[in-house]
């Protein structure tokens, strides 16, 4: 990978950037210049070549390139990574009597030049290089670029001309029409509760006496660190909608309450998707206490129901820890500029993940200096403070690569996921199959026993992660792959590998357990567990057919520890009647599959899914399938549900009271099946399901109840050898109601 913030190597030569002149010895003078001296400040250029240049194809205006140049220095932490790139559109007309054209253009697909030659000359520049297409097959290509410019003016138009190995040839004129690479927009509302300076963060580099000597010093903004990553911010904050989240019985942000203001607020916007546009909102308290902000990557209608591409979305906490010591102006201390600091790397890493970024040790790089690290786990890897004390507040070399000339459909919000293909933010390929020898500290196991389910039936899985070593282990207990954690990796029947990814990535402080050592394990204290579901997410329905499925785990500990999984096989039946098949066309929608990812919603975007689960629920109320859907509605009906009803005047309110009675009675047959059933995988969901029931009789005044059941369950899992440590913790929760 060649990336430089310094003068780059270019090619045959290597000029000023600002001026384009190169050394003598290195650049001979064309024939014009030989014949006559020109003045100093002849085709003194003002500003870099590097930028966008977009124009027609030469010989037809059904064609349109956007060309991406990236050679020379933009500004200020703003590293070269002597990449071009570009989009081809088709483009089409509609004309009309006595009206202008009616054009719009389709998006065709996406190339890259790896490795430039680039000569320079005095008021121009060429580059040439072997062009890579994202996707298809294409006869060998090369691409001949020519910028020049004039004296004391910008650069370009850019000539581009590619040419390929059959004789076909083709010329775009393309202006130069930004110093980005990318344009986006980012709309971000905020909560009355939280409507407080800082709305957004400015955030100067030197401001904590934590930082690295040589950064440079400015001050940063959301939008003026992914100017330096070359991506155009512009932020629709002066217009940004109020809601008014005052109702004392509002408390906290639930997953489907953000969720379902994600979708109305998307609801307001023309024009289709892929679209460069991201909602972010700024709210007050997340359900869990430790989450400071989280990324939301799917919706649920488009164009109609189960239409859905992805649509990203982010909320922050502004009521988090991390928040506490918001200066309203500049910081007076070291802890108002940590404040600060927080809320400017949570808000450039949630957008991070709209360009389809991964976090850093999920590519292999847990030492990156980048956004998309965690200061925390790169610290306990490299010693404390180390993070700030070394990053220069920049995405990594490869990130910038992704952002400013990755395949369009794997960059743009609401474009494919990494697992479809011409992606550079994939992750190590070889994770999944990686192979760990010596003595491995820690053991994780998938488990699910038996190894069964049925089609449509929500397949959850146990992951385990035990201490192996003579001395006690701290892990994060986070097993959801939504925290980054644990990555989760699926083989289907066709062998095809994909990695489990959630609709939404989460950031905020560890929940943390400490392991005891294994000879000091006989009580269960050398081992944590967690039910983990697979169902639904990014991409869809994760068991849609059929067959033999490999699922293995891996698990990034916060200390850089890595755990390998073995792998589990399951296998998912044929549906046992003809009317199971019919409705297995009902079940595999987005909205069914965003209930289960979102433990319910009352949302009405989601109505329709909820009520093929109520159907689901009731229909297999004998089975394990409707058992898995009971599961889901308790979310959907044991708590209120509270949605903005009025986007431009900021309503929000209570639209549905809590009904715990009936999420009770939603899930007794549920109840029934798990505790009189004897497969051990079933042991946490049956754990889980009355841990939910308990909360929700205690909220209907039927704490007798809610005792009687964990007493049952206590009993039942003591019979099923369950460890004392779980059978303490039902204990201590029944005394407590």
């Amino acid at each position: 990978m060649s990336i430089s913030s310094e003068e780059p190597q270019y090619g045959q030569s290597m000029p000023d950037p600002m001026t384009g002149y190169a050394p003598a010895s290195e650049a001979a003078p064309s024939d014009a210049e030989q014949q006559q001296a020109l003045p100093p400040w002849h085709c003194v250029r003002l500003g870099p070549v590097s930028g966008r240049y977009q124009g027609f194809q030469a010989a037809s205006r059904t064609s349109y390139l956007d060309c991406r140049v990236d050679i020379d220095p933009r500004g200020v932490n703003s590293p070269v990574t002597n990449r071009v790139s570009g989009d081809f559109y088709d483009v089409f007309a509609i004309h009309l009597p006595g009206r202008p054209p009616i054009t719009w253009r389709r998006y065709r697909e996406s190339w890259i030049i790896d490795a430039p030659q680039v000569t320079w000359t005095r008021c121009n520049v060429t580059i040439t290089g072997e062009v890579r297409f994202w996707k298809g097959t294409h006869p060998l290509t090369h691409a001949r670029i020519r910028i020049p410019w004039r004296t004391l003016g910008p650069a370009g138009p850019a000539e581009v001309v590619f040419s390929d190995n059959g004789g076909g040839s083709s010329t775009y004129h393309c202006p130069r029409t930004s110093a980005n690479f990318r344009e986006m927009t980012l709309e971000v509302d905020v909560c009355q509760t939280v409507q407080a300076t800082p709305l957004l963060p400015s955030y100067h580099t030197h401001a904590h006496s934590n930082h690295p000597a040589g950064v440079p010093a400015r001050t940063l903004t959301v939008a003026g660190a992914y100017q330096e990553a070359g991506i155009g911010l512009t932020l629709n904050t002066p217009a940004h909608t109020i809601f008014d989240d005052q109702n004392p019985s509002f408390s906290t942000w639930s997953v489907s309450e953000l969720h379902d203001a994600m979708e109305t607020a998307f609801s307001q916007f023309s024009g289709g998707w892929p679209k460069w546009s991201m909602w972010g909102l700024m709210a007050g308290t997340f359900d869990s206490s430790g989450v400071a902000g989280i990324m939301f990557d799917a919706a649920a209608a488009f164009g109609g129901s189960g239409e859905a591409p992805e649509r990203q979305g982010f909320a922050l906490f502004r009521k988090h820890s991390w928040f506490n010591n918001l200066p309203q102006g500049a910081p007076a201390n070291d802890t108002e500029a940590a404040a600060l600091r927080d809320l400017l790397y949570t808000y450039v890493h949630e957008a991070g993940h709209a360009f389809n970024l991964l976090h850093s040790w999920d590519k292999g790089r847990p030492d990156s200096l980048s956004w998309m690290n965690y200061p925390w786990r790169y610290d306990l890897r490299n010693g404390t403070d180390t993070f700030w004390n070394r990053f220069m507040f920049r995405f990594d070399d490869a990130e910038l690569i992704h952002m400013r000339h990755g395949d369009l459909s794997s960059v743009i919000m609401g474009g494919d996921a990494w697992a479809s293909g011409g992606h550079l933010e994939q992750p190590q390929a070889g994770e999944a199959f990686s192979v760990q020898e010596g003595n491995a500290p820690l053991e994780l196991l998938v488990r699910a026993e038996p190894p069964v389910y049925d089609l449509m039936e929500r397949v959850a899985v146990e992951l385990r992660l035990r201490n192996l070593l003579d001395v006690p282990v701290e892990v994060d207990t986070r097993f959801d792959p939504a925290y980054g954690t644990m990555a989760v990796f699926v083989q289907r029947p066709d062998g095809r590998v994909t990695r489990f990814e959630p609709i939404m990535s989460v950031i905020g402080i560890p929940d943390t357990a400490t392991l005891q050592p294994v000879s000091e394990g006989a009580y269960g204290g050398d081992r944590h567990s967690a039910e983990v579901d697979l169902t639904y997410g990014r991409a869809g329905f994760t068991f849609t057919e059929p067959g033999t499925y490999r699922i293995r785990a891996t698990y990034h500990g916060p200390s850089g520890m890595v755990a390998i999984s073995n792998v589990l096989a399951i296998r998912v039946l044929t549906p046992a009647t003809r009317q199971d098949e019919v409705q297995a066309a009902d079940f595999f929608t987005d909205q069914v599959g965003l209930n289960i990812a979102l433990g319910g919603s009352a949302s009405p975007y989601l109505a329709k899914g909820l009520d093929v689960l109520t159907e689901v629920a009731q229909r297999h109320s004998g089975r394990l399938l409707g058992a898995r859907a009971a599961e889901v509605l308790t979310g959907a009906h044991g708590r209120a549900f509270n949605r903005i009803t009025d986007y431009e005047q900021g309503t929000f309110k209570r639209v549905s009271d809590a009904q715990p009675q009936l999420a009770v009675e939603l899930t007794d047959s549920a109840l029934d099946y798990y505790k009189n059933s004897d497969e051990r995988r079933l042991n946490l969901a049956y754990h889980n399901l009355v841990s939910k029931r308990a909360d929700l009789l205690a909220t209907a005044d039927n704490s007798d109840q809610a005792r009687r059941e964990l007493e049952d369950l206590q009993h039942k899992l003591e019979e099923r050898k369950v460890r004392p440590s779980v059978l303490e913790q039902i204990r201590m929760t029944r005394e407590k109601m």
